[in-house]
């Protein structure tokens, strides 16, 4: 069984190695010009020439894939990031500090987690104009109360143990506690959480992709992709799977990861 798991997070860790490589080097690799159209050849079946086939335009899948892979990563990096950024202090103040800040705190991000993310990402998005930016910003500030909540948890556990209170004895100020020595004892879940987040910006990300908001076609991104090959599922099928194992997978990568940073940071 362990065995089986060590596979799984090789796996896991060869395909967003793969992912990486394709976002650094894809528009030197991909086989075509991801938004030049064959109307020749639509939905073209999987061949030597188009390995995953073509779409209702004759652009071949395999290379809008690739290139859309850039936009999905960068979607998920902005949303954490944002995350990360509000979430991290935020959590760190109302732990470390406690009493009525820390109930103002909390109360704040319960009410933000009744807000659903996406219709947050709508909202601006109908605001400021369709932006891949803008609506993974949106994704982090939501995301942000969830983040904060962890960090709370993490700094509750460490910010009473002998090596904090030690610091006190030397005059070192609260700021210089709270990041030098609670946060960094408090990171480990905040870093599970962190691979968890990026799997549902992803999944979120492509969801208003499907919607149309973010990026505008002709550039592909994985969410538009789906939109567009949604509607030929039953002439070509494969346009519709392709994009929806490419997610999936990644999604699921992303997930194994999170696990074994769980389970080494829980110890033995």
């Amino acid at each position: 069984m362990e065995h089986r798991a060590r596979v799984g997070l090789y796996f896991a860790a060869a395909f967003i190695a793969l992912l990486l490589i394709v976002v650094a080097f894809g528009p030197w690799i991909v086989p075509y010009d991801p938004i030049a159209q064959d109307l020749r050849h639509p939905f073209a079946p999987p061949t030597a020439a188009h390995w995953l086939g073509t779409d209702n335009l004759g652009r071949d899948v395999l290379s809008r894939l690739m290139i859309g892979a850039r936009p999905a990563l960068i979607g998920v990096l902005i949303a954490v990031g944002i995350a990360a950024l509000v979430g991290v202090p935020w959590g760190l103040l109302a732990g470390y500090v406690g009493g009525a800040l820390d109930l103002v705190l909390m109360r704040v991000a319960d009410a933000m987690l009744v807000f659903p993310g996406l219709i947050l990402a709508l909202v601006l998005t109908a605001i400021f104009g369709p932006s891949l930016g803008m609506s993974m910003v949106a994704l982090g500030l939501v995301y942000s109360p969830v983040l904060a909540r962890v960090v709370r948890s993490g700094v509750l556990a460490v910010r009473n143990r002998d090596y904090v209170l030690v610091t006190k004895m030397y005059g070192l100020s609260a700021g210089y506690r709270m990041w030098r020595h609670v946060l960094p004892n408090a990171s480990a879940p905040v870093i599970v959480q962190l691979t968890l987040l990026m799997g549902l910006s992803l999944l979120a990300q492509v969801g208003l992709g499907f919607l149309g908001v973010g990026l505008q076609p002709p550039f592909p991104t994985w969410g538009s992709a789906l939109a567009e090959s949604f509607p030929y599922i039953i002439v070509s099928p494969q346009a519709s799977f392709a994009p929806g194992v490419v997610v999936a997978a990644t999604v699921l990568a992303l997930y194994r990861i999170g696990d074994e940073l769980r389970d080494r940071f829980a110890g033995p």
